[in-house]
């Protein structure tokens, strides 16, 4: 009598390596997903401080970013705020004064530097005097 098919230790030992490999890949993708929410969130912010750059230059009235714990706020006196939420595990520095002004040439009126730490990576954001722009620094 022939009899096609597969034991059951050849079943378990197909599913024990499944498991195994399955373990191994999920943990890389939460990070590669951690890494595109600090990349986006980044993005965010770059894009938001160019705006209200670019708003002060049009507009008369105070144009800010405030820094909180868990967020941040985009203001400018004629228009509506924009609240963002920081993503999950990063967190910016405010203990210093967390308030970014410009005046109304697009020049920043307190140049500083804001920590940003990550569950991936930390950064320096650095608010140079003048015209410029921030920029990031990994650390």
């Amino acid at each position: 009598m022939k009899e096609d098919g597969f034991t059951l230790i050849e079943m378990l030992v197909v599913l024990s390596m499944l498991s195994v490999m399955a373990l191994i890949a999920f943990p890389l993708e939460f990070r590669v997903l951690k890494e595109q929410q600090e990349k986006q969130f980044l993005n965010t912010l770059a894009s938001d401080v160019m705006y209200i750059q670019q708003r002060s230059t049009i507009s008369t009235g105070m144009n800010r970013i405030t820094f909180y714990e868990d967020s941040y706020q985009v203001r400018s006196d004629e228009q509506s705020e924009i609240i963002r939420d920081y993503p999950d595990g990063l967190s910016i520095d405010t203990r210093t004064n967390r308030t970014i002004t410009f005046n109304h040439n697009g020049n920043i009126k307190n140049p500083r530097t804001l920590f940003i730490s990550g569950p991936i990576q930390h950064y320096r954001m650095v608010f140079p005097f003048g015209k410029g722009r921030f920029y990031l620094e990994k650390q």
